[in-house]
């Protein structure tokens, strides 16, 4: 009825629920019987064959049938023992079953709940017959009383027609629910509060609770562990610890006890430090607001977050540990004061040994190195790109300057599988121009080597041969004599093997030999190894480094070092073991002690400041800039 004035009367719509139904089905786990005929086996009965919804056909094929004499018995198996409510039976329904009566009549029951001890059911009803026509429902339901039984067999001592070969349709058993059932959590569920409360569907006839719970499966299992009575359903344990497999049980008690079934789960590894969800563009909300940088004060040489904001954030939104967005933080250790850090400051201070915590976690990924050499003509080689391909190439190149004829020789160890059609080889260019001439000789991961050319500036790519089942490490090598260019490869670096026929292309004198490196793919990096690197002929210059027609991001190894501070000022620093951190592509998580992190007194009772940095804090000195993203940084508990 609505307010006065006007009194005026809205009639609702009407709404409905239906109750759960007193007993639930319960499908066997098995059927076996006396005798079968082929390809209608005691299987058939519970299999849901020839079942449209709730009715039967007429197919024998989806039926039991026997090929023995009278009595002949049928006998399911249950996963556990259950408390049975009824049974309802289709019985044979074949066709020709009103003229010949192959249908169960007179049936014996037995229960049992160890398959040995087996007790009769009284007033099994005379099992109806089947019509022999299509759309056959159930037509015989036995009540079984509420029984306790695994077993169940099904004994027929005379059939409708007075036949020796008889049989059943389908059959379908119902339980009372007298288990606990339904855990919340969910079995085996992980990532659990720690301050989570128990709960579960109560058994039919409980009137109180029995819970079972602890750390030991064993203890739980066996009832060694002392219950707790409850008279609801519904538990709470108490503060739980990080990343810590519970189990429990839950007996429902009446005037007879049921037993439950061991639950388990894991509680969560981590709590939130700071998961960089929250984060927006509106002021006082950005990234940079919470963790401040280096930017405006040039206290170092760090930018937390994007320039511009994006989807509604300075975060970023595409690379990623979780939820939806990570922090950017560039660094740029060339300037003094030579470090570049990040500083968050808590409003309130933070407790990080609470539930058991013994870990500080967080993750990070950086960028690989470009270029680096590593002594003995072998070299460490990343590129992004599109691709070595179309009228303008994307890649990471790596040359010296070749005068007239020569060589260039390498075995491609490894790349990172970026895509199939990454490449990793050597190249013979005119220009450093993306729409370059050249000739290229590349392993790809798809298990290939591909001779690729470009006989005229910003001209197509054209593919001179590919030989497919070769995959790294495998050599390769591009020779050029005057116009002439010959691409072999070798499994050894001894047999060599020619890939396709010599190439006709017109270069300048001097042109560029080295190494080539497309992940054909923008969003990635791959990286490549390279080994046992020659050249011949006039090559000079040390090896320069060029990210040739797009933008490639690299580190170099920079150290990676966190820095915790307590309410009263007390603060300790820790580095990354990794002394290349920087330049791991995958995100990558960092597990940092709480002892290291509470040395020198620190108070992780009482976190007031936590800082990023990279660089060597404690004695600076010029490096080099880079990028880094953080996410998901939490205390607790690894799962072991």
């Amino acid at each position: 009825m609505n307010q006065s004035p006007d009194g005026t009367i809205y009639k609702g719509g009407v709404w409905s629920f239906t109750v759960e139904p007193y007993a639930y089905p319960i499908k066997p786990a098995s059927a076996t019987a006396s005798n079968a005929a082929a390809g209608m086996g005691p299987e058939k009965t519970i299999d849901g064959s020839g079942m449209t919804g709730d009715l039967h056909g007429t197919d024998p094929t989806t039926m039991w049938q026997t090929s023995g004499t009278l009595p002949n018995w049928i006998q399911y198996e249950f996963d556990k023992v259950y408390k049975l409510y009824d049974l309802k039976v289709w019985n044979t329904n074949q066709i020709i079953e009103t003229s010949v009566g192959l249908g169960a009549k007179k049936v014996t029951i037995e229960y049992s709940v160890d398959g040995a001890t087996w007790t009769a059911l009284a007033n099994v009803p005379e099992f109806a017959r089947a019509p022999g026509t299509p759309g056959y429902a159930a037509n015989t339901t036995v009540s079984l009383g509420g029984v306790m039984a695994k077993y169940v067999k099904l004994t027929i001592n005379s059939t409708w027609g007075g036949t020796a070969i008889t049989g059943l349709s389908e059959v379908r058993f119902s339980s009372i629910p007298v288990q606990a059932r339904a855990p919340q959590p969910a079995n085996a569920a992980t990532g659990v509060k720690v301050d989570a409360g128990l709960d579960w569907r109560p058994g039919r006839e409980a009137t109180s609770h029995n819970v079972f719970f602890g750390p030991d499966s064993a203890a739980v299992a066996n009832g060694t562990v002392t219950p707790t009575t409850v008279a609801n359903h519904g538990y709470t344990p108490g503060a739980l610890n990080f990343g810590t497999a519970y189990y429990w049980r839950v007996d429902e008690v009446n005037t007879v006890t049921y037993p439950g079934e061991v639950w388990s789960f894991t509680t969560q590894e981590y709590a939130v430090v700071d998961d960089f969800e929250s984060y927006t563009d509106k002021p006082g909300a950005e990234i940079f607001s919470a963790w401040v940088d280096g930017y405006a004060d040039k206290s170092s040489g760090s930018q937390v977050g994007l320039i511009d904001a994006k989807n509604g954030t300075f975060g970023e939104t595409t690379i990623i540990h979780g939820g939806r967005q990570s922090m950017p933080f560039e660094y740029n250790n060339v300037k003094t004061p030579y470090y570049s850090e990040a500083v968050r400051t808590f409003d309130t201070t933070q407790n990080w040994t609470t539930h058991g915590a013994d870990t500080l976690s967080l993750w990070f990924r950086g960028y690989p190195v470009a270029f680096a050499d590593k002594g003995g003509n072998a070299y460490t080689v990343s590129g992004g790109g599109a691709d070595i391909g179309g009228t303008a190439d994307q890649f990471r190149f790596v040359y010296k300057q070749l005068n007239g004829d020569g060589s260039i020789t390498a075995r491609v160890d490894s790349q990172t599988n970026t895509n199939t059609a990454a490449r990793a080889g050597v190249m013979i260019r005119e220009t450093l121009d993306a729409g370059s001439r050249h000739a290229t000789l590349a392993v790809t991961p798809g298990s290939s080597v591909t001779f690729l050319s470009r006989a005229g500036t910003n001209g197509a790519t054209t593919t001179t041969a590919v030989t497919g089942g070769l995959k790294a490490p495998y050599w390769v090598r591009i020779t050029r004599t005057g116009t002439t260019f010959k691409a072999e490869c070798s499994p050894d670096g001894k047999t060599w093997t020619q890939a396709g026929t010599n190439l006709t292309l017109t270069l300048g004198n001097n042109v560029y030999i080295g190494l080539a490196v497309s992940s054909h793919d923008a969003a990635q990096i791959s990286v490549a190894e390279f080994s046992n690197v020659a050249t011949t002929g006039t090559v000079t210059g040390p090896w320069q480094v060029l990210a040739l027609g797009v933008t490639q991001r690299s580190n170099s190894a920079t150290p990676l070092y966190l820095v915790v501070e307590d309410k009263a000022g007390k603060k300790n620093t820790v580095v990354n073991t990794n002394p290349a951190a920087t330049t791991v592509a995958a995100w990558t998580e960092w597990r940092i002690p709480l002892s290291d992190l509470s040395a020198g007194g620190v108070n992780l009772g009482a976190v007031k400041k936590i800082t990023l940095g990279v660089g060597d804090r404690t004695n600076p000195k010029a490096g080099v800039a880079g990028m880094l993203y953080f996410d998901d940084i939490g205390f607790g508990h690894p799962v072991k």
